[in-house]
């Protein structure tokens, strides 16, 4: 529950984690050579393809059948299984953090620190992350500042969403979903040859739709937390001769909802609300909420051989987003503080770069382009009072950068990498705030009308050592640098208005081990950093309807990153991921507090960043004398206390908590029919993902309840 809440120590996790790894390597000694784990491709360093285990970069990769036997939907459910990741969530709104590094500052005139990119298209809106994986081949969480090859605010690193290519090979997948909550959800895919060799298509689309977690304990209101969401998206890969491959996406997605927001109010406030204190499945808010996410968008990637080794890749695409929502965002019973809000974007962008190999260079440089226009209506009805706070921002945003990085094979063991990306930013930013008249819509007082411009700039270079000690073994140390945008408070009303807040940027020094051993039967990478990290910049809720970003001076972020997975029989597979993170401001001392007291946040830990985590999980097969296979799964993942705010308030914290998810699916002997039972959070374990003080008193969004039902796969 929120509030303080001792945070067990991580003995528990470290003992279970070493009585893992000494039965992993018991039964290692005994296994069979054929028990092997599955080697990964990723395409992190934009040169290509290359194995997870020798890409000298910290990046979890989830495969496509991973996806699917975790029922990871989309980049929330990526928190259990990836180390320092978390992903609180401001309404619609994703707020990535990695490593400790992220944002909640997702409004009008912001940008997130840590990026989601599909098919290398940047996702610039934060609610334009959390839309449902479709046909994914492949997801690839990058973790730390990616500065030089992703650049534009990926100061915390990014999320890389790969999809599935069409190819000459006919394939049909069809599954249906049913659970608690009226869950229902259906996906389908269809791919194959238009001209064998020539062209091929692919259409996928998803459909999925579950009722409200929150039940609403006032008549007046609804009940809320729900989902209504449907995504379609074509491809079609043309490859006109053996040199050229050109693949058109276009895609679709809409999203109609009771939106959860921070509803759930966590302390004493009055009779409604107190008599279900404490109670997650329920809250009490007078006013119905609503809320719908639409976006469509286009991209061209087009790749060409051009000879010497050399590959030439553009990448244009084109992105519509629209976002509203209608919010009780005084979160109780009282007829006090409703919002309005609604957002529309556009954004461009272009890259092209050329990769290739010279003698024993591995290089690649490029280009990027990038412009985004939003705007946005937000209405704060204050019912008392008969009035309304108007917000009307506008932004225009136009990002360049240029970069290379090459990695030199000194020997076929030793290797250096370098890279740098050098960035210019421009963001126009018009406010206009006032208080109206709800009678009337007349102004009352002083409407505030200024225009920012934001001018940034920064170089973000790459420097690292590669050393492959073994066929199995690589060590690597780099240094490298992030930068984040600096922006505007689309609510400030102040003279400084027009000022902004500043850039962000770190230095991140990391040092890792990636291995293999007993003939790929084990796999341990470990990941130690430290981070120097100045300018950040931190958001607080003054009111409803006005929020503040400051810069706090600096903060030091020390981690260390443990992955481990082993099959010690051939049909058993067992995983493991230990973090540990110490994330502290530095100089704060003109934090924002609760209701705009300034506060003194020096030396208290970064939101969104606790100390230790781990998950754990295991998967057995059970084959058949019919040839038809039994897989039984479970997944436990812990976290230790977090805070939602520079103060460190114990009231806008999150203890210690665990989640456990299992299944069990049977597999016929053809591999074209599997049906699954599974389940989610199946101890019901209730705990806060964000908190807010809009609201009277501080209020919250609980993490998902428990979630159970079974899966219908077809597929040729």
């Amino acid at each position: 529950m929120a509030g303080y809440s001792r945070a067990r120590r991580p003995a528990g996790w470290v003992l279970r984690a070493q009585l893992l790894s000494g039965v992993a390597i018991t039964c290692l000694a005994a296994s069979p050579a054929m028990a092997q784990l599955e080697e990964i491709e990723v395409t992190a360093t934009k040169t290509g393809a290359t194995l997870l285990q020798k890409t000298p970069i910290a990046v979890t990769a989830f495969t496509s059948a991973e996806i699917e036997r975790s029922l990871i939907n989309n980049v929330k459910d990526l928190v259990q299984f990836t180390p320092n990741l978390t992903v609180p969530q401001n309404n619609t709104f994703a707020q990535i953090y990695i490593r400790g590094i992220g944002s909640n500052n997702v409004f009008n005139g912001s940008d997130p620190s840590s990026t989601v990119h599909v098919d290398g298209v940047y996702q610039a809106r934060p609610y334009a992350q959390f839309a449902n994986f479709l046909d994914v081949e492949r997801v690839e969480v990058l973790r730390g500042p990616q500065g030089t090859l992703y650049g534009r605010n990926s100061v915390g690193g990014t999320i890389n969403v790969i999809s599935r290519a069409p190819t000459d090979e006919l394939r049909v997948k069809g599954d249906l979903t049913v659970g608690n909550y009226g869950t229902v959800q259906e996906q389908a895919y269809l791919s194959g040859a238009l001209i064998p060799g020539k062209v091929q298509a692919s259409i996928s689309e998803t459909y999925s739709r579950h009722d409200p977690y929150r039940e609403n304990i006032v008549a007046s209101g609804n009940d809320i937390d729900s989902q209504n969401t449907g995504s379609v998206r074509v491809q079609v890969r043309v490859q006109p001769t053996a040199s050229i491959e050109a693949t058109t996406r276009v895609d679709f997605a809409s999203a109609y909802f009771n939106p959860m927001g921070y509803a759930k109010i966590l302390q004493p406030f009055d009779a409604a609300t107190n008599s279900i204190l404490g109670d997650y499945s329920k809250v009490a808010l007078n006013q119905p909420g609503l809320g719908t996410v639409r976006g469509y968008g286009f991209a061209e990637d087009v790749a060409a051989d051009v000879g010497n080794g050399m590959k030439l890749r553009s990448v244009t695409a084109y992105r519509r987003n629209v976002v509203k929502t209608l919010t009780d965002t005084d979160s109780t019973d009282r007829d006090t503080t409703v919002t309005l809000t609604s957002e529309k974007e556009w954004q461009f962008s272009e890259e092209l770069n050329l990769s290739g190999k010279l003698g024993a260079l591995d290089y690649v440089t490029g280009l990027y382009y990038f412009v985004e226009h939003i705007g946005t209506l937000t209405l704060v009805n204050q019912r008392a009072a008969g009035t309304f706070t108007g917000v009307f921002p506008s932004s225009h945003t136009t990002s360049k950068a240029a970069y290379a990085q090459g990695t030199y094979h000194l020997t076929d063991q030793l290797s250096v990498t370098a890279g740098a990306r050098y960035s210019e930013e421009e963001k126009l930013f018009y406010g206009n705030v006032g208080t109206y008249t709800a009678a009337t819509g007349a102004l009352r007082g002083a409407q505030t009308l200024y225009v920012g411009d934001g001018r940034y700039h920064a170089f973000t270079p790459k420097a690292g050592i590669e050393y492959q000690l073994t066929p199995d073994a690589l060590l690597f140390v780099s240094a490298t640098r992030g930068f984040k945008s600096g922006g505007f408070n689309q609510t400030s009303t102040t003279s400084a208005a027009a000022a902004g807040f500043a850039p962000e940027s770190l230095w991140s020094y990391e040092a890792g081990l990636k291995s293999e051993w007993f003939n790929r039967r084990l796999r341990a990478n470990l990941t130690a950093f430290h981070y120097d990290y100045s300018n950040l910049q931190v958001q607080a809720f003054i009111r409803p309807g006005v929020t503040d970003i400051t810069n706090a001076a600096d903060a030091t972020i020390n981690g260390v990153e443990l992955e481990l997975r082993t099959r010690p029989l051939q049909n058993l597979e067992l995983g493991a991921n230990l973090a540990s993170l110490d994330a502290t401001y530095g100089k704060y001392p003109g934090a924002s507090g609760p209701g705009g007291v300034v506060i003194d946040a020096t030396g208290k830990r970064l939101n969104a960043s606790p100390q230790y985590s781990a998950n754990l999980s295991a998967q057995y097969d059970v084959p058949l004398s019919s040839g038809a296979l039994v897989s039984l799964r479970g997944e436990y993942f812990w976290q230790d206390k977090q805070f939602f705010v520079a103060s460190n308030d114990p009231a806008q914290s999150q203890g210690a908590y665990g989640l456990f998810n299992a299944s069990v699916a049977y597999e016929t002997e053809d591999g074209h029919w599997r049906v699954a039972l599974w389940g989610k959070n199946l101890f019901d374990r209730q705990y806060i993902t964000a908190t807010a003080t809009i609201s009277p008193v501080v209020s919250g969004r609980p993490g998902d309840p428990r979630t159970f039902g079974a899966r219908l796969t077809w597929k040729m």
